[in-house]
């Protein structure tokens, strides 16, 4: 049975892997809620559906569903019993990233950049999330009882900052505009620093092009890595400073880059004008060799552009240093605690056990490494457990059960051969 620590642990890994992709800061309210909505895990929905979240089709989901009882509070302290159909998915890993796929809805973009847990929950109760009035308070209160807070920071610095977070959020502001005066939210998003880079607040009726760009930053908590400011010579000033300034126009760019223009460039060579716009990039396709990007202040409102790689208007890019282009494999080999093992080890390298270069320091990593798997890995579940749990629909169905049972180390056969024994 798993216990209440693994099914956070679980939940968490997942939270972790999706949730910068989608824009989203912070961690422990989500978690939260997959305890809360799924009972631990142990409601039918959860056990046999994997919707840890209490997730219903709507009109827009396409997938499988279940018709199924649920309570809902439309009047303080009422609780109401209706059925409703609710998604299924494949996997506990398809459901929590099916979270945040459900929050890319309109009514949710709100939901990104927020870095406090009540703030986040306060706000997705509040775009009608969820009924209870005590929402907010009992997943607060699984925060604290459970110290989810540990999640939301990673060695105690900033979330990994992500290209795809930076892009998900400007696609979100797409179509705000000056008349309806939606782009004020961007603007605003500026005007709520503390400190202005030149002591300036940014009024609505100057060009926010730059503004869009530092509006990003500022959601997202990327100030220490993207160049906050309003003007766009500014943006290069500072971009220069960081070292993140690329001058080649034949750049090919990446996705979050930053791509200044100059609207008197004639094309030839490397354009070197003052800057007269900025936009953020969404999509590279080098093959065709044109990029889209994303811009505020076009045409009075955010819009896409398409452009060619090293064509006309580049004035050139900003190139932030994101967080998830790190290596997670060190390049240096760390100190072993015993130059015994070393020396075994440097032993069968010269008998010839580990091949030669390139492919020795390969053979050596794998080895090393899937020793460390097994050694971390979870203790071993009775085939009568595993097939109980499969039955259950917690290692999801066909190839997909089989690659998971697997990867963990477990006999598929004998698990599959329990399964049809007790469904007989």
């Amino acid at each position: 049975m798993v216990t209440n620590q693994e099914f956070i642990q679980t939940v968490a890994r997942y939270v972790k892997k999706y949730a910068a992709d989608y824009g989203v800061m912070v961690h422990s309210p989500i978690i939260a809620q997959a305890i809360l909505e799924s009972g631990w895990g142990k409601s039918t929905l959860a056990a046999v559906y994997n919707n840890f979240f209490g997730l219903k089709c709507g009109t827009k989901w396409k997938g499988a569903s279940v018709n199924l009882s649920t309570k809902e509070e439309y009047s303080p302290g009422t609780l109401t019993t209706i059925k409703d159909n609710f998604r299924v998915y494949g996997s506990m890993e398809e459901g929590i990233r099916g979270y945040f796929e459900f929050i890319q809805l309109p009514r949710y973009q709100n939901l990104k950049g927020i870095t406090d847990p009540q703030a986040y929950l306060e706000t997705i109760k509040a775009d009608g999330y969820a009924t209870s009035s005590a929402y907010v308070q009992n997943n607060m209160n699984l925060i604290e009882q459970y110290c989810l807070t540990q999640y939301d920071r990673k060695d105690n610095a900033v979330m990994a900052r992500s290209r795809n977070a930076v892009v998900s959020l400007a696609q979100s502001w797409l179509g705000k505009n000056e008349a309806d005066g939606s782009y004020k939210e961007i603007i605003d998003i500026y005007n709520s620093m503390t400190s202005f880079p030149r002591g300036t607040r940014m009024l609505y009726s100057w060009a926010w092009c730059a503004c869009t760009w530092s509006a990003l930053a500022i959601k997202l908590g990327y100030t220490d890595i993207m160049p906050v400011e309003i003007s766009c010579s500014q943006l290069i000033t500072l971009a220069q400073k960081m070292g993140i300034w690329q001058e080649n126009d034949a750049y090919v760019p990446k996705l979050a880059d930053g791509v200044l223009y100059d609207w008197d460039d004639n094309g030839a060579g490397d354009n070197t004008g003052n800057p007269d716009h900025i936009g953020v990039v969404e999509t590279v396709n080098e093959a065709a060799g044109t990029f889209t990007v994303i811009e505020g202040n076009y045409s009075n409102a955010v819009k896409r552009r398409t452009m060619n790689i090293n064509g006309k208007y580049i004035r050139g890019f900003i190139c932030p240093k994101y967080d998830n282009e790190q290596s997670t494999i060190p390049s240096v080999v760390p100190d072993f605690p015993s130059s015994a093992w070393i020396d075994e080890a440097a032993k069968e390298v010269i008998a010839g056990k580990w091949g030669n270069a390139p492919d020795r320091k390969e053979n050596l990593y794998n080895a090393i490494q899937a020793r460390v798997n097994e050694l971390t890995r979870h203790p071993q579940k009775s085939v009568d457990e595993l097939a109980h749990e499969v039955i259950a629909g917690k290692w999801g169905n066909g190839q997909d059960r089989r690659n998971r049972l697997t990867a963990e180390g477990y006999d598929y056969d004998a698990v599959q051969a329990r399964v049809n024994a007790l469904k007989r």
